[in-house]
């Protein structure tokens, strides 16, 4: 079996801000806390791998950040790191239809809920598949999508999974590692508890994974894209101006497939950028 683990910060355990995302001088010991968070949440997500496979073969993507968030040196040596992804490229960098499953730890919502925890969506305010809105994960299971290949486990806060869940598919194994309140706080389970929480969904998720559709949409795909200010969306089409501007702030193009739709929103957003 060969598995994909696609790593985002914001749906750690134990993680609702305060620091524990990246370097802060305010608050020195707050990220160090969250990195180790985090290696334990996706060490978690291996033993449950290779419980399912003691033979699979691994891929992991530190995709929050500059990559530098998880202490990859504690895995099993079976593991592939995608090193410096850093959101530079994408979430699912190399993931293709050699893989079996997609798994997806620390995911979060968009603005569009309620109680999503540092819930975004890379850098624009909503991001629209044929008028679906989707979270980065569920960018991710686009692509994915695109090669077959399904989504099978997330792990997260539950406002962000139950919309994940929704929008992709019901079937997959979620592990609810803490409950938003609002979006910069969060009651979590206590670490040790997520990781079990976690290890048991990525086998419930695994063991189901044929029963589990991948992620597709009909063809072509219509892509809108709102920003979060206009600034936003004159970038996008005075670089390509091909694309239909349908108000200040949001700009449409159509894709042939997911896997154009997905690195057509990839470079629109580095191209929107005013930095």
């Amino acid at each position: 079996m060969k598995v994909y683990i696609s790593f985002d910060m914001e749906g750690v355990s134990g993680i609702a801000g305060g620091g524990m995302t990246g370097p802060n001088p305010n608050t020195p010991s707050a990220y160090p806390r969250g990195q180790r968070f985090s290696t334990d949440d996706v060490k978690a997500a291996i033993e449950g791998v290779l419980e399912v496979d003691p033979d699979a073969e691994i891929w992991f993507n530190d995709a929050h950040g500059k990559s530098m968030n998880v202490y990859f040196e504690e895995f099993p040596e079976n593991v592939k790191i995608i090193v410096n992804s850093a959101e530079l490229f994408d979430e699912a960098l190399g993931i293709d239809e050699t893989f079996d499953a997609l798994i997806c730890i620390g995911s979060h919502g968009h603005p569009i809920q309620v109680d999503g925890v540092l819930c975004h969506i890379w850098d624009v305010r909503e991001l629209e598949f044929n008028g679906k809105s989707l979270t980065e994960t569920c960018l991710n299971a686009s692509l994915a999508g695109y090669y077959k290949v399904p989504l099978v486990m997330i792990s997260g806060d539950e406002d962000s999974l139950d919309y994940i869940t929704q929008n992709i598919s019901t079937k997959i194994a979620t592990a609810p590692v803490k409950k938003g309140i609002g979006r910069y706080a969060a009651v979590s389970l206590h670490p040790k508890k997520a990781q079990k929480l976690i290890k048991a969904a990525v086998i419930d998720g695994l063991k189901r994974r044929h029963e589990i559709p991948p992620f597709e949409f009909k063809t072509p795909i219509t892509v809108d894209i709102t920003y979060k200010d206009q600034g936003g969306a004159f970038n996008n089409v005075f670089f390509l101006p091909q694309d239909e501007r349908i108000s200040g702030d949001k700009v449409r193009f159509v894709a042939a497939d997911a896997k154009e739709a997905y690195y057509g929103f990839l470079a629109r957003d580095k191209l929107s950028k005013n930095k």
